[in-house]
């Protein structure tokens, strides 16, 4: 989504082009006091790296702390690790663990070195760079790479992590993700005698305080770290008060919530004045003297939208392949019986309609004028045949770029004729579809509401949903297509 990309952290080969090197910084020894960083990560993670690139910098000025750094792994019942972002990770993750079971003192080198050298093998170049013959590191990673990944993952459940921390001292870090709140706070937690001075004459400049903040969250969700690292960007100490549409708190706050997380700041001028271009873009919301952005990057929940029971709905572009793939995947899990009994589908459509000046409609969607064509034919045949309309789609997905969408509908047993009789109709309807998903607004297909009201990006997200376990996993790899 435009929102956030314009709103969230810097991933990891963004921000690394333009950082200079730690290859060849030569380990300090364990402070006998404080300034202990230990920083736990998933390997492809960019706010891990972003904590990576704050707490290395820290750790090269202040010579007296330490920093290591341990991958984050999830362990199965049956003992396999796994990574969140699939193989690429895990085999990144193994080598971090052999590195610090085996290299530990070649560890920030490695990963300052990577961060240089971020391609499929910029591992083999870091490895050199950081003074390990490659080959050996992957013959380590080979025969002692799980008993390595048990080690990191023993310690990170000594520690009580589950995702990506910075601790100082065997505690989480609480401050800034900003360079110099965390200088201070290790410089701070170091013995007296081995703090680094302040630069003679300097004067910390006063800072504003931050707005207020809140985070109102739905049953089951938990706040977005890094998306709470975005808003410190923009107002440098910001907390926010967590507020559990559960037990009524978000109500009672913001009785006008309509979709939660939400992330709401108070209107002040000066948070207007920073927030002027993300307003401007329509990534925030300004609501009863706030300023409100919804987080619609996982699962999510509309509060003021009335319940539809044992309804699925499913938000395509009807030429995005990820919505292609969801479509074929909830209509073969339907056919076999493995939906909840009772469960309706309904499919939706993502784009734009906006009356012409000469009358009629102008639309616009993603792929362009004949995707928003299709959606019309499509939503046609729904309500026009709507026994048939299910045959007329997985038909026409076996080739959606094709023009000849008569054919399938000949072998879904539809007259064609009375589809293209019926266009202009269609149009309308289209356009009063369209101008429902904006409302709710989705912006990414495939996107998905279960119940009316439990909302969710990508067919991975239903998958994980009870219920919803047998549904068949996307034919490829991704998230969706982002109107």
């Amino acid at each position: 989504m435009h929102s956030v990309k314009r709103l969230t952290l810097v991933l990891l080969f963004c921000l690394a082009a333009g950082r200079g090197s730690a290859a060849g910084a030569a380990p300090a020894a364990q402070p006998p006091g404080g300034g202990r960083l230990e920083l736990y990560f998933e390997a492809l993670d960019g706010q891990g790296w972003q904590w990576f690139f704050l707490a290395d910098t820290v750790k090269r000025r202040l010579v007296a702390a330490d920093l290591k750094v341990y991958p984050l792994v999830e362990k199965g019942k049956d003992g396999a690790f796994s990574a969140r972002r699939g193989e690429p990770e895990l085999a990144e993750s193994t080598r971090l663990a052999v590195l610090s079971r085996s290299y530990p003192g070649q560890v920030l080198s490695y990963l300052g070195a990577r961060a240089m050298s971020p391609g499929a093998d910029g591992w083999r170049d870091a490895a050199v760079l950081a003074g390990i013959n490659p080959d050996e590191l992957e013959r380590r990673a080979a025969t002692d790479g799980q008993t390595a990944l048990a080690a990191v993952n023993e310690k990170a459940v000594r520690a009580g992590v589950t995702a990506t921390a910075l601790l100082l001292d065997g505690k989480p870090y609480e401050g800034s993700q900003r360079l110099l709140p965390l200088y201070e706070a290790v410089n701070a937690a170091l013995p007296a005698a081995r703090r680094v001075a302040p630069p003679a004459g300097y004067k910390p400049r006063p800072k504003a305080p931050p707005p207020a903040f809140w985070v109102a969250l739905g049953a089951g969700q938990k706040r977005n770290d890094a998306l709470i690292g975005a808003f410190d960007r923009y107002f440098e100490g910001i907390k926010p008060s967590v507020l559990d549409y559960a037990l009524g708190e978000s109500a009672a706050k913001f009785p006008w919530l309509e979709f939660l997380p939400a992330y709401i700041i108070e209107a002040t001028p000066e948070a207007k004045s920073r927030l002027e271009g993300e307003l401007k873009a329509g990534v925030f919301k300004e609501i009863a003297g706030y300023l409100v952005y919804e987080d619609r990057q996982g699962r999510g929940f509309y509060a003021a939208r009335p319940a539809k029971e044992n309804t699925l709905e499913l938000f395509v572009m009807s030429q995005c392949p990820f919505g292609v793939s969801a479509e074929n995947s909830v209509f073969e899990a339907e056919k076999e019986k493995l939906l909840p009994a009772g469960t309706k589908v309904e499919i939706h459509f993502i784009g734009d309609a906006k009356k012409a000046a000469g009358g009629g409609w102008e639309f616009s969607s993603l792929h362009g004028e004949p995707e928003w064509q299709e959606n019309a034919r499509q939503i046609f045949i729904s309500r026009s045949f709507p026994d048939k309309f299910k045959a007329y789609l997985l038909e026409r997905n076996r080739d959606i770029k094709s023009p000849d969408w008569e054919k399938a509908a000949k072998a879904a047993g539809i007259d064609a004729a009375a589809v293209t009789a019926g266009f202009e109709e269609a149009k309308d309807m289209l356009a009063e579809d369209f101008t429902k998903t904006s409302a709710l607004g989705i912006t990414t297909s495939p996107s998905i509401i279960l119940g009316g009201r439990e909302f969710m990006t990508g067919l991975g997200e239903l998958i994980k949903t009870p219920g919803f376990e047998k549904v068949p996993p996307p034919g490829q790899a991704g998230a969706g297509c982002n109107k």
